[in-house]
């Protein structure tokens, strides 16, 4: 969603449209897919489809869901609400039949407009890990192992964000990177994790603290990976900031303020970072975007900013090719409406 706010990814089923008969595809282990950031390398893959044209098969579900489907292999998983409960489906990608259904926990509720299977699952190609909205972190080996469970607000207290929780896990090598960014239910500091994959303990964690107020402090996004030079960090965004964290010890070594510069208490964050090559598309609640070099240490607003657009996607998280940023943003009239645009960032 994340990117999840207000996206309900499948409504009464799952749909798998019909391309080149194979089943070894691209694989596609996260939210954002096998780069991070929306793109496929796939070719002639359908651009119509209705009820029957382009359709392979349909698979019911139970309930609505803001996170993605993730596909490794022949398999499909799924975040499923059903019954105020919530499961981790493995789906038979040919069949589209499920092969297990795991228990992840109760507790599901809507709050707002989404309920608490909206966090995507992710995936190594042996073994799957999926958080909740309720904050049941588990993983599992593609057999329906239950590998091991954390429960992050027992652990670090309960989540306090308006519209419930709604970012998804990101996983680099060994390690899976979880941000808790909220602030309008809760004096709680926001912080950042990072968990061992193979074991579900705590590598470290780190507090994020910004002057958000009010709602602000809440972030519905995704942690992304920045790669440059011989260098590697989390970029996260939220509480009115972007910040850059050294992966091995989590500490904060950059911080660009600017998203929220009319210092609105109500500019939750939704749309997820963007990184491609060397460039950081921060999205806020509309406006600004933000677009920004790496390298930086301390605060450097004054210094990485490259440009800012003023019409912002609010929800959807952009795409980028490497040549356009292709956006939504909303125009003000009696409807609202989200325009797509496309912007040139090369």
């Amino acid at each position: 969603m994340t990117r999840h706010l207000l996206h309900f990814a499948f409504a009464s089923s799952l749909v798998l449209s019909a391309a080149p008969a194979r089943v070894a595809a691209e694989n596609w282990p996260q939210w954002r897919g096998p780069s991070a950031n929306g793109i496929s390398a796939e070719k002639n893959l359908p651009v119509s489809w209705s009820v029957t044209e382009n359709i392979t098969w349909k698979l019911p579900l139970p309930a609505l869901s803001g996170s993605t489907p993730i596909v490794w292999g022949d398999r499909i998983f799924l975040n499923v609400a059903e019954s105020g409960s919530l499961f981790l489906w493995a789906v038979d990608r040919a069949k589209g039949a499920p092969l297990w259904k795991q228990h992840l926990g109760d507790g599901d509720n809507k709050q707002r407009k989404q309920n608490m299977s909206t966090p995507s699952p992710v995936t190594d190609g042996k073994n799957v890990w999926v958080m909740t909205g309720t904050g049941i972190l588990k993983g599992f080996d593609f057999s329906g192992k239950e590998l091991w469970a954390r429960d992050i607000p027992k652990d670090y207290g309960a989540f306090g964000l308006n519209w419930g929780y709604g970012s998804s896990p990101l996983l680099h090598e060994d390690s899976l990177y979880v941000q808790v960014l909220h602030g309008m239910k809760t004096d709680d500091p926001s912080y950042v994790l990072r968990i061992d994959k193979a074991t579900g303990r705590t590598l470290w964690r780190v507090e994020r603290p910004t002057n958000a107020r009010r709602e602000s402090p809440d972030s519905y996004t995704t942690p992304a990976l920045l790669r440059y030079g011989k260098n590697v960090e989390v970029v996260i965004t939220g509480g009115d900031v972007v910040t850059g964290h050294d992966l091995v010890t989590g500490k904060e070594l950059w911080r660009v303020n600017g998203l929220n510069p009319g210092n609105d208490a109500n500019y939750r964050i939704v749309a997820s970072p963007v990184v491609h090559g060397d460039l950081i598309i921060a999205p806020t609640r509309e406006r600004p975007m933000l677009v920004l070099k790496p390298g930086g240490r301390g605060d450097v607003t004054s210094t990485h900013v490259l440009w800012s657009f003023q019409n912002g996607p609010d929800v959807p998280t952009p795409v980028t090719d490497g040549t356009y940023l292709y956006t939504q943003f909303e125009v003000a009239d009696s409807r609202r409406y989200a325009a797509p645009t496309a912007i040139r960032v090369a």
